[in-house]
């Protein structure tokens, strides 16, 4: 264990005698600090650091952070901080603060805030060593009579002394060829060298970059001179809205260049799933000591990451949302690739956005964000429209290829009503002329499994969830129904349970084009791309190297193909559904679905033989449908910001949403009903908030969860948190069920 390591058993061990008394704030869900002895022994306590306490009636060992050091004294009966994880407060004085924001703005516990800006790892992993070999003798001293193994160890290790290196690492003489381990131990048994066990040094991490390998076209030059002379003015935001293949990549990496010329260091986030696209692969070719944060590294890997970002040796982080906490101790400039994803938003607590937080990093630490879309979210917009941010625009593509040309096809008039098709008639001959010509497609199917129900069609019985309140989804590859919300699993009836008639089941999915796909070309090579078939970011690289050595004809999958891609030989895309967002309860439904079409639409024509898509629907005239299918931004923007202001709802007003769940539902509408007497009330001074609720969320009950809802909406960011954040620990403990809090949502399901 790093740090002071384990000091107390428990709070009986401690001598307290002498001990002065902190605040701790637990990794848990509980809204107020708890204080705890800190004895004497241990030096002088320091905010910020990472401690485990005995917590709760089991004094179960729970991390926690020392939020205050010197809280007063008293007579009551204190447990004693049991372990002490580090030497010193692993967040700079800017993060503590960004800390302090995101608890009030996002009325989240601090615990589990700070909980998530440490990863855990860093500094709880003994030290990194290594065997060193150090020569003792000199040549003289050296037998006639050694192998020709050892006598090339000495000499290696000789002549690494004359370059002024004392030892070498085993590992290095190892990998020199068999058998050196076994000369090494011969050596030091002769007294010729001797081994000692050391720290590892410090991996190095590459200054070595790879060119732009094209020139910047008239648009790329004025957006980064631009962007290149804000560097130095302080915080400002700049939204970034180019078309798809407009080359703003380029212009996050040479303003990355600059800032790490100046001696400083850059952060870029990019959506999760970006992670094996070729997005990351670009910036990590060409920016110099590049660490790169994901889900897929192991602890010492996440703990050494975090010591290279603490030191300065990284120059350039990359990550998801959770990389916007990186210890940059000299940070330039934070980019937000992609600025409109969902996957920004955490859905667990502390219920942060990336992008945001970002925002509020960059005004502590003074220096600039950059925002990045095709389709930047309303809430941006709205944001440059009112003077907040910067806009800046590429409205070309790069070497001057045109916009893929649009076909909007309804998917009625094409399929016969007999049959169960996916793929009509004007899609398939497309796919089949582009095949012939060996290109590749895309298709875009945004709903994973082979059928969204199993129904009765005598007496309506419908297989759902027992502990959800959704259909389940039959997935053909392992013959099971599956609940796409706990992701619990059942199998599917012989007959109905109810009236034992046949079953049937419909919908559809990626499972279903896939294998539809496979009947209509048999001889195409198809990969598909949905959570069922990826789950590591290895295989995600896997299949993107497949597709771009051309031994993949046709890439299906989810929303996972529609961003990060660029493949020159892609010269059709086709949207199979376009409908799939649309019937989501959300106000972000038509916005979401734009953005799909739009974003996908943009991976074809990427090369010479230009390229062209196919967006098949059952609802041709739905607006949004038609803005994206003439790629009108600025006319589906205008209408949508209008619709919302004329509703009420966000980016006109800001939303806070209270869940309350309780396995019992009488419980959780009881609960429901006592906080929205009790948010009335603290509400009331506040101006302008307006409750709605509670009522039964959209999805009524998860995991066995029955669920009521509360939203709170006001026109200016903060104000219902400035009314609740006192009382947050009582809202959250006397209702009698839990209650969740989703300060600006995403999702409203």
């Amino acid at each position: 264990m790093a740090g002071m390591g384990r000091l107390f058993a428990d709070s009986a061990d401690a001598d307290t005698g002498d001990a002065s008394i902190v605040a701790v704030a637990v990794a848990a869900n509980v809204y107020k600090t708890f204080d705890y002895l800190w004895p004497a022994r241990l030096g002088p306590p320091a905010a910020g650091v990472r401690v485990r306490v005995p917590f709760g009636r089991g004094n179960r060992k729970t991390t926690g952070f020392v939020t205050e050091a010197d809280r007063p004294r008293g007579d009551r009966a204190l447990k004693a901080v049991a372990e002490v994880i580090d030497r010193e407060p692993r967040l700079t004085d800017k993060l503590r603060q960004l800390a302090d924001w995101m608890t009030r703005y996002y009325l989240a516990p601090a615990g589990m805030v700070l909980g998530a800006m440490v990863p855990s790892a860093v500094g709880q992993s003994p030290a990194a060593t290594e065997t060193a070999v150090r020569l003792d003798s000199e040549p003289e001293d050296w037998l006639s009579r050694l192998g020709a193994r050892q006598r090339e160890v000495l000499d290696e290790l000789l002549e690494a002394r004359r370059q002024g290196v004392d030892s070498l690492p085993l590992d290095r003489l190892a990998a020199r060829g068999r058998g050196s381990r076994d000369a090494v131990r011969r050596l030091a048994q002769r007294g010729l060298v001797r081994t000692e066990v050391r720290p590892r040094a410090p991996e190095s991490l590459s200054e070595a970059t790879e060119p732009c390998p094209f020139e910047l076209n008239d648009d790329q030059r004025r957006v980064l001179a631009d962007v290149e002379a804000s560097l130095n003015d302080g915080f400002g935001v700049t939204l970034l809205h180019g078309v798809t293949g407009s080359g703003k990549t380029e212009i996050y990496i040479r303003a990355a260049h600059a800032v790490v010329a100046a001696g400083r260091q850059a952060v870029l986030l990019v959506p999760e799933i970006a992670l094996a696209t070729q997005t990351l692969q670009r910036l990590a070719r060409r920016l110099p000591r590049v660490v790169v944060l994901h889900s897929a590294l192991t602890p010492a890997q996440r703990a050494t990451a975090h010591e290279q970002i603490r030191d300065g040796r990284a120059a350039v982080v990359i990550g998801p949302r959770s990389a916007v906490f990186a210890p940059t101790p000299k940070l330039g400039l934070i980019v937000v690739d992609e600025e409109h994803e969902g996957s920004y938003k955490q859905d667990n607590a502390p219920r942060y956005h990336g992008r945001d937080v970002a925002i509020k990093r960059a005004s502590l630490e003074a220096v600039p964000v950059l925002l990045g879309s095709a389709t930047p979210s309303l809430e941006s917009l709205d944001n440059a429209r009112r003077g907040r941010f910067r806009l800046l625009t590429l409205p070309a593509r790069i070497r001057g290829l045109p916009m893929p040309k649009l076909q909007l096809v309804e998917l009625r008039k094409e399929i016969a009503r007999e049959r169960i098709e996916l793929i009509g008639k004007t899609l398939e001959a497309k796919m089949a002329s582009a095949l012939d010509r060996d290109e590749q497609i895309i298709l875009l199917m945004n709903r994973r499994g082979y059928a969204n129900y199993v129904f009765c069609p005598s007496c309506r019985w419908q297989l759902e969830c027992r502990d959800c309140s959704r259909a389940m989804v039959f997935h053909l590859a392992i013959g099971l129904a599956v609940c796409h919300y706990c992701e619990s699993t059942a199998a599917v009836p012989r007959t109905c349970p109810a009236c034992d008639k046949k079953l049937v089941v419909f919908g559809f999915g990626t499972e279903r084009v896939d294998a539809e796909l496979a009947r209509k070309f048999p001889n195409a090579v198809v990969a598909r791309m949905d959570s069922d078939t990826m789950t590591s970011p290895k295989q995600f690289r896997a299949v993107f190297d497949d597709f771009a050595a051309g031994t993949v004809d046709v890439l299906l999958g989810t929303q996972m193909v529609a961003k990060g891609l660029d493949f020159p030989r892609v010269t059709l895309v086709g949207i199979v559904s376009a409908d799939t967002a649309l019937a989501i309860p959300d106000f972000r439904a038509a916005e979401r679905t734009f953005q799909l079409i739009v974003q996908v639409a943009g991976r074809a024509g990427r090369g010479a033989a230009g390229g062209e898509v196919v967006v098949q629907t059952l609802h041709p005239t739905d607006p949004a449908i038609q803005f994206a299918v003439h790629d009108d931004y600025e006319g589906f923007t205008t209408q949508e910001l209008a619709m919302r202001r004329s509703v009420g709802v966000p980016p006109a007003t800001r939303l806070v949403r209270f869940v309350v769940r309780h396995t019992n539902a009488v419980r959780a509408q009881d609960a429901a009903d006592k906080l929205r007497r009790r948010l009335g009330l603290l509400l009331e001074g506040a101006g302008g908030v307006r409750l709605l609720g509670p009522s039964r969320c959209g999805v009524f009950k998860i995991r066995g969860q029955f669920r009521f809802e509360i939203n709170a909406y006001c026109a200016r960011p903060g104000q219902v948190q400035a009314a609740l954040a006192e009382h947050m620990a009582a809202l959250s403990s006397d209702v009698g069920a839990e209650v969740v809090v989703d300060v600006d949502p995403i999702s409203l399901l």
